[in-house]
């Protein structure tokens, strides 16, 4: 009898764990994603000329920001790896405003940074990438 006791307080313990972990968590919302790729033009000016893109979004306020950075014509390659003059688009999709600004881009993971706006779009942060604020040190 005094083993079913031990077991039944067990139980009880397990059971209460278990209801306090369910009611503790929160379920995880994002907020920012981004994904780096290369392509070829097929016209324009710099058509079969190898191009990279990352691709990002942020939710702010409630809105969300399309951004878009694209090496031009202008975009060369540094000495350590870093792409100069990357053209960012940045859209507003609930209201249409559109912002352009310059950036660098770094050639083997596609993130970018935009000094302007204390802003980087890193595609190799965990979960998805991550597009927002930084602080520089």
């Amino acid at each position: 009898m005094g083993n079913y006791n031990n077991n039944q307080k067990n139980y009880n313990n397990s059971n209460n764990q278990k209801n306090y972990n369910n009611s503790a968590q929160k379920p995880t919302v994002k907020h920012s994603g981004a994904k780096h790729t290369k392509y070829f033009p097929k016209t324009g000016p710099n058509a079969g000329v190898e191009q990279h893109l990352t691709s990002g979004w942020r939710l702010s306020k409630g809105e969300l920001i399309s951004i878009r950075c694209v090496t031009t014509s202008k975009s060369k390659l540094g000495d350590k790896g870093w792409f100069g003059s990357v053209a960012v688009t940045m859209t507003n999709t609930k209201t249409g405003a559109n912002s352009f600004h310059w950036g660098t881009m770094e050639e083997k993971t596609g993130k970018v940074v935009i000094d302007s706006m204390a802003m980087v779009i890193n595609p190799k942060a965990k979960n998805g990438g991550y597009a927002g604020t930084f602080l520089k040190s």
